[in-house]
């Protein structure tokens, strides 16, 4: 019996899923392909000329149904993907993609949004310039989609898409049961020294709700280098738990496979589709829909990045052999602990401070996060007790205009779902319930989500200087959702080119320096002591785009020969670019690249980090200028969030940052920030 969505509407039409039974989604999904496919097929056959109303925004209005149920499941099956959400899940993938394939194959639909362009471009048709950039944003991507294909080369398509859609359920879902598998049981305290109390309790109530009847439990987190490695002082216990973290991807699932398998599978028939859409590769395919000008360009920028930051980890690894005593001996699992022991200033600070900035609470982490939004772009955010977490333990804010003690005009919702779980996807992201769009009525309501180890009971949670930073970024991608004004759906807040999207998450990263004792100044050439540790955060950040890059840079015919040893041609892809490097393994191995393989969306898009720092660093420079002002800061706040944050891509994405920074983002501010300038 199918069961109506949402079950119940809360507050910016937050659906209250607290009683909703999972095995009716796929009935829900059942009436909203069906809906929309109606409504799709009604705008098509439409007789009367195309105009903005019957075609455009008609087609903005189309699958409300569907586009509310998928936000909700994709926003709780990535935070808690219990057995039976997993089996939607598998058999919802391939039908998404065959319901969006259809869509963008549309030939009558193709043809309506065709002759509106020619009408506009006639001057038959008014149109705003949000209403002009969707509609070519609808044309690029069909074309993109491959709608100028033959009947059989289209036939061929739908097949690819259907099995990468399955093929990509199955990486993720292997890469899932992996790292839980692969969590480290440490039987003795004595072997978390280095840890604090905190962490130890939190380790063993893990191990406890795991199954385990004693003993402490470190969950893997997505990045090769763990937290925890910085930290322990017992090298048998570092070892563990890298070999832990570098050995996901042996895990063989029921048909044999593992997740190095699966991702060569899904690089093959990545290559295959690019081929059949007239590309060399997979990597030229996706660059229409990006800001990136080329493959070439993208290659240029790891190249200046890639040879100083290499250059950097070698000085690094000389100065921990000699300084550790371990000299030959130096090893992968002494990296991060080196680098947090030796990183000059922080042991006397530790010392010296009765309260150390770092490790600090979740309430003193969310009260910064907050309050720099607050003296940034004027919101406050109030918690929302009376409000459903969206999966257990997540909790609600609303987030007002104006300062705290106003009455404020509510913008939307803020959900935080914070610790790891064992159905939980790995890494921390921004996801939606619903995106701001005046077309449809619809005001943001944002989920961010984190894998912070749960404290012990009645223990508060307690944050790293890397959580804390995360926290930061990820409210950043929830601020370009809870700030954006569109018209269309499609063009909300975070719906910006994949290599653009990071951008404004790095630049809130840099409110941080509010609440730092010795904030960067703007313009400061870093020291020696700052750049500590950067050549080996930066090389294995380029080795993990090298990678992603090698995979979808590939003909069909070497994908096919790549796909008979996944790791040599890791390896080899590594080795051309001098990264094959013992002591420092990539962020992110094929084993284990949930970004490129478990989806589209990274695919030949890693480098988007880097790309979208080049814009981070520079808008950064130009906060840094006014953070000791706080009415300067407001008043630069206001000016960014109207011309870039709320903008979201209803115009190019470069044109909102000219608009907002004043000025073409300058590569030099990140260079400087390496220590390559």
């Amino acid at each position: 019996m199918a069961q109506t969505f949402p079950p119940r509407s809360l507050d910016y039409g937050y659906p209250d899923l607290t009683a909703f039974d999972d095995a009716a989604w796929l009935s829900v999904f059942d009436a909203g392909f069906a809906r929309h496919k109606e409504e799709i097929e009604t705008i098509a056959a439409a007789g009367e000329p195309a105009t903005v109303a019957n075609t455009l925004q008609a087609f903005g209005r189309s699958g409300a149904l569907l586009n509310s149920a998928m936000r909700a499941f994709s926003c709780v099956y990535s935070a808690h993907a219990t057995e039976a959400r997993q089996q939607v899940y598998a058999e919802l993938a391939p039908r998404r993609a065959a319901h969006e394939d259809w869509i963008a194959l549309h030939p009558q639909l193709n043809a309506r949004f065709r002759q509106l362009r020619d009408r506009m471009d006639a001057g038959e048709v008014e149109a705003s310039a949000e209403q002009r950039w969707m509609l070519q944003h609808q044309l690029v991507k069909a074309e993109a989609a491959g709608a100028a294909l033959n009947e059989s080369d289209r036939a061929r398509l739908l097949e690819l898409n259907q099995q990468l859609a399955a093929e990509e359920t199955a990486y993720q879902q292997l890469q899932s049961r992996e790292a839980v598998e692969r969590a480290l049981v440490v039987q003795r305290r004595e072997e978390l020294e280095g840890l604090n109390s905190a962490q130890i309790d939190a380790a063993a109530a893990a191990a406890k709700t795991a199954g385990h009847r004693d003993g402490y439990l470190l969950s893997l987190t997505m990045p090769v280098q763990q937290q925890a490695l910085a930290e322990l002082q017992h090298r048998q216990t570092r070892r563990r738990l890298h070999e832990a973290s570098v050995g996901r991807g042996s895990l063989a699932g029921s048909d044999g496979r593992t997740t190095y398998d699966i991702g060569a599978s899904i690089a093959s028939l990545r290559a295959q589709k690019a081929q059949l859409l007239g590309f060399s590769n997979y990597f030229e395919s996706v660059l229409p829909l990006r800001t990136a000008t080329s493959t070439e360009a993208v290659k240029q920028m790891l190249q200046k990045i890639a040879a100083g930051a290499a250059q950097r980890l070698q000085q690094e690894a000389s100065t921990i052999a000699e300084a550790s005593g371990l000299g030959e001996d130096l090893a992968a699992w002494d990296m991060s602990y080196w680098i947090h022991r030796l990183k000059p200033g922080s042991a006397a600070a530790a010392e010296e401070s009765a309260a150390p900035a770092f490790p600090i609470t979740l309430d003193q982490a969310l009260t910064r996060v907050f309050d720099a939004a607050q003296r940034t772009y004027g919101l406050h955010v109030v918690e929302r007790k009376d409000l459903p977490g969206f999966v257990p333990g997540a909790r609600s804010f609303e987030v007002f205009d104006g300062a705290p003690g106003e009455a404020g005009t509510g913008i939307g919702l803020f959900l935080l779902d914070i610790h790891s779980r064992p159905t939980k996807s790995g890494g921390a992201w921004m996801n939606s319930f619903a995106v701001a769009s005046e077309l449809s009525g619809t005001r943001p309501v944002v989920i961010n989500c984190l894998n912070v180890s749960p404290p012990a009971p009645g223990q508060p949670t307690i944050l790293s200087a890397g959580e804390h930073k995360t926290l930061f970024h990820e409210f950043g991608h929830a601020l370009h959702g809870l700030l954006a004004a569109a018209e269309f759906e499609e063009l909300s807040g975070t719906a910006v080119p994949r290599d653009n999207v990071e951008f404004p998450s790095q630049v809130n990263e840099v409110f941080q320096d509010l609440y730092s004792p010795t904030p960067t100044r703007p313009g400061a050439v870093p020291s020696e002591q700052e750049l500590w540790g950067k050549g080996l955060s930066t090389v294995e950040h380029v080795a993990a785009v090298v990678i992603d890059i090698a995979w979808h840079s590939l003909t069909p015919d070497q994908a096919e020969e790549a796909r008979q040893d996944p790791r040599g041609f890791e390896q080899r892809a590594l080795a051309e670019w001098g990264l094959n490097l013992d002591l420092v393994p990539p962020r992110y191995s094929s084993g284990f690249f949930k970004h490129i393989f478990a989806s589209s969306g990274y695919a030949a898009g890693y480098y988007s980090y880097l790309w979208a720092e080049v814009l981070a660093a520079d808008a950064s420079e130009w906060f840094r200028e006014v953070l000791n002002d706080d009415e300067a800061l407001a008043r630069r706040g206001a000016h960014f969030r109207a011309e870039l944050l709320s903008r979201g891509n209803t115009r190019d994405p470069l044109e909102s940052y000219r608009r907002a920074v004043g000025r073409d983002p300058q590569v030099e501010p990140l260079l400087r920030s390496l220590g390559l300038a």
